[in-house]
């Protein structure tokens, strides 16, 4: 019994820890399953990481921390389940073939930014760099800048081979992907399509990931109805980020808002 409680006050400790390092990453939330490409009914065990360029600190599975994790296939949706404190944060088993989605909105957070400087930063890492020039017209201050994020992250993984499609599972900023990367003619682009309340998103940077790629990110700009191609010609690990970010509300504790939402899955 000792024991147990202990290992309980170091799980604790250790989720205070994180969670008090929470609010200092502004960066790249993903899912990242230890296998894209599974067998039926053999685990993959699915991390949680936030970072940059597809490098980063892992998150355990904590209830508190996401509105909503599903998985959705052909036959529906169903809750990821999981243990508290977990890290990989998920092991998911699959019993039947096919493409499965994996979509988490995570709970909000607040980033407070002491200098403009590093808000300007930061913009300008994430393609937004417009909202610098509207935070000076205004008249929002140049310190302890104050910014709400929630996160909106999805993998497709595809077991056995199986065909499917990845769809819109109605998180509020979401990457669709419009064609099954698993199945794409080699060297073959991939249509993503980039949804805000279930609207496109027109004229909105999409940052590409490679992993284990030595350059930073590619970019690409959706067009009017939110599409864009995303070069993914070469097999590898792939992370697609994309961020929105808005003025608060004039009652809001913060001065703006962002949303982000990332794709994961593996080009074979």
């Amino acid at each position: 019994m000792g024991h147990s409680i202990l290992r309980g006050a170091a799980l604790c400790l250790s989720l205070l820890s994180i969670l008090a390092g929470r609010a200092a990453h502004a960066h790249e939330f993903w899912l990242e399953p230890d296998n894209y490409r599974p067998r039926l009914a053999a685990p993959v065990g699915v991390s949680h990481f936030v970072g940059q360029n597809f490098k980063g600190e892992s998150y355990p599975f904590v209830q508190n921390w996401f509105h909503r994790y599903v998985v959705a296939d052909a036959a529906g949706e169903r809750p990821v389940e999981g243990v508290e404190g977990d890290d990989p944060a998920v092991t998911l088993t699959f019993t039947t073939p096919g493409l499965k989605i994996l979509a988490h909105h995570s709970t909000p957070s607040v980033l407070t930014m002491e200098k403009f400087a590093k808000f300007e930063s930061y913009l300008r890492e994430v393609g937004h760099s417009r909202i610098a020039v509207l935070h000076h017209e205004q008249g929002k201050p140049e310190t302890d800048i104050r910014e709400r994020y929630a996160r909106c992250a999805k993998a497709l993984i595809s077991v056995e081979g199986g065909g499917g499609d990845d769809r819109a599972v109605g998180m509020p900023l979401e990457l669709v992907a419009e064609r099954n990367p698993y199945v794409l003619a080699p060297g073959a682009p991939l249509p993503v399509r980039l949804l805000y309340q279930g609207t496109p998103l027109g004229n909105a940077p999409i940052m590409v990931f490679t992993k284990g790629h030595a350059g930073g990110p590619v970019p690409v700009t959706t067009d009017s109805e939110g599409r864009a191609m995303v070069p993914v010609g070469e097999a590898g690990t792939y992370l697609l980020n994309a961020v929105y970010v808005a003025a608060a509300e004039a009652d809001d504790d913060v001065h703006w808002s962002s949303l982000w939402a990332s794709l994961t899955f593996a080009r074979p």
